[in-house]
């Protein structure tokens, strides 16, 4: 069995000795040799981290003692990786890597079926407007590559989303519509789901008050529970099928994203796909100091569990991906946000918090507490992972150069911060000085990643997300948590349940005294 503690304990004395980040500039003159790796049209520049060329040899040794490669092996092969539900982790089959001969040929039925299905309506020009009705893996995936979609995509026709069970979010989606040119796609992996159900039925009542028994033309459903799709009053030739080894904060790739294929073509989803494919096979066939899914990772267990930072800002500079930190509070919050090891023993510091908004708003809200803020353990602010957008998509150039400089400033600024002596200088003979020099100081050292991206076609966004997915993995496999489970979403999904049918009956049930008052409030 793995001794992580001491793996651990190793990675804390190596941090507590560890020099400046911009003194390693100096001391490893060919940094950026090993701290910059690029994959198609990724660029990550890990280099700005407080991580020696000795940490990094520390790092990639702890993820060899926690037997990674044989894991990743185990992912690629369709093993149980997902030990507690007892289940595969197949959602790379989904772009064409690994699984069986079956599962393959499941994922290309469908794959065409959902192309040809997209073309159909396309052509057809019935439809001008979509509605994708979801939440969580089933809302904020397509969302964030819808936007980043409209980076680059022609003849899109206007997809809305609606996921909040707040009456506002399906009113918003819905409003200034046309029924008869509407399309409603509800995605609920199990069909039960309260507020995907609550919206949908919102979605099927306004439809049936202009179109009547026509309605249910213009109403899809993708799911795994297809009696569900089917009672609910689903056609079942409107069912788009997806599997229990696709978990639903990695199920864009599948049938939920049918809205963006419709929206904005195949040919697109395609691109999309493939960029993903191929960060799938550079981390499967990578070793593991050339690996760039585990060097994110390897980064983020330093600042983590080394540095003691509780938290990780993601900012992206480009408006097309600006729902970038929120996909990621999911994808790494819920995989990763674990206190128990996969042997029920106590997990230690899992995953940070993820956090986050665009570039350059950030800069005139939180970046202040970035530069300046203080932390847990003496740390201040938090490590921050930069995303940008090489190629100016929007033909303004002065504000892409704009957007590009604000973003490299701040990574360099958050490393090389501001002197007292500097600041005292400065400020000359001031009779405050004293008090006024140190409010002006910057005490820099404060770590980040930059990740460029030449441009924001579907293949780089692919291939951005699928980086993310395996940093995850990665991460689960080190901290040895299971990152394919999520048992405290299913608590308050019951509690809310027996809340709803007690405040509908008029009961207060049996609840603490201060849910009770609450619920009290309701009228």
């Amino acid at each position: 069995m793995t001794d992580r503690k001491s793996l651990f304990k190793n990675l804390e004395a190596l941090a507590s000795q560890a020099p400046a980040i911009v003194d390693l500039f100096n001391t490893e003159p060919n940094r950026l040799d090993r701290f910059v790796m690029r994959e198609g049209p990724l660029r990550a520049d890990f280099s700005k981290q407080a991580i020696s060329g000795n940490a990094l040899d520390a790092l990639l040794d702890l993820a060899a003692k926690c037997h990674l490669e044989e894991w990743r092996a185990k992912l690629f092969a369709g093993e149980t990786v997902n030990t507690s539900e007892d289940r595969a982790v197949l959602h790379m089959a989904l772009r064409g890597v690994g699984g069986t001969k079956d599962i393959q040929d499941d994922v290309n039925q469908m794959r065409r079926h959902m192309a040809e299905f997209a073309d159909e309506i396309r052509a057809e020009g019935k439809f001008k407007s979509i509605v994708h009705i979801g939440i969580g893996g089933s809302d904020l995936g397509p969302r964030l590559v819808s936007d980043g979609f409209e980076a680059m995509a022609e003849q899109a026709l206007t997809l809305r989303f609606a996921e909040n069970v707040d009456g506002a979010s399906i009113n918003d989606a819905l409003s200034g519509l046309d029924p008869k040119e509407t399309l409603v796609i509800i995605v609920s992996k199990s069909f039960g789901t309260q507020e995907t159900k609550m919206n949908g039925l919102s979605a099927r009542a306004w439809l049936s008050e202009s179109l009547g028994d026509k309605a249910g033309e213009h109403m899809l459903a993708v799911t795994a529970n297809r009696e569900r799709a089917i009672d609910f009053g689903i056609k079942t030739e409107n069912i788009f099928d997806f599997w229990d080894w696709v978990g639903g904060r990695y199920s864009v790739w599948s049938a939920v994203g049918l809205s963006l294929q419709i929206a904005y073509g195949p040919d697109v989803f395609s691109e999309f796909l493939e960029g993903a494919e191929a960060m799938d096979m550079h981390f499967r066939d990578q070793p593991l100091q050339e690996n760039l899914p585990v060097m994110m990772a390897l980064t983020g267990i330093w600042n983590r569990n080394a540095m003691g930072y509780s938290s990780l800002a993601v900012i992206p500079y480009s408006r097309r991906i600006r729902k970038l930190a929120a996909f990621l509070q999911q994808l790494e919050m819920e995989s990763n946000g674990k206190g128990a090891t996969r042997d029920g023993e106590p997990a230690g510091m899992t995953c940070p918090v993820i956090w986050g908004d665009e570039g350059t708003n950030g800069q005139h809200a939180f970046f202040q507490w970035l530069h300046q803020g203080t932390g847990l353990g003496g740390n201040g602010g938090a490590p921050v992972d930069f995303v940008a957008v090489l190629k100016d998509h929007e033909n303004r150039p002065e504000h892409h150069a704009a957007l590009l400089a604000n973003c490299f400033a701040q990574s360099e600024a958050l490393m090389i911060g501001k002197p007292e002596a500097i600041v005292r200088k400065e400020l000359g003979d001031r009779a405050d000085i004293d008090a006024l020099a140190p409010q002006k100081t910057f005490p820099g050292n404060r770590p980040s990643t930059t990740i460029t991206l030449d441009e924001l076609s579907p293949f780089a966004l692919g291939h951005l997300i699928a980086l993310y997915e395996h940093k995850v993995f990665v991460q689960g496999v080190i901290w040895n948590v299971n990152s394919f489970d999520q048992w405290g979403v299913e608590l308050g999904k019951v509690l809310a349940t027996t809340i709803l049918d007690e405040m509908k009956a008029g009961e207060t049930g049996h609840h603490d005294a201060s849910t009770t008052a609450l619920m009290g409030l309701v009228t």
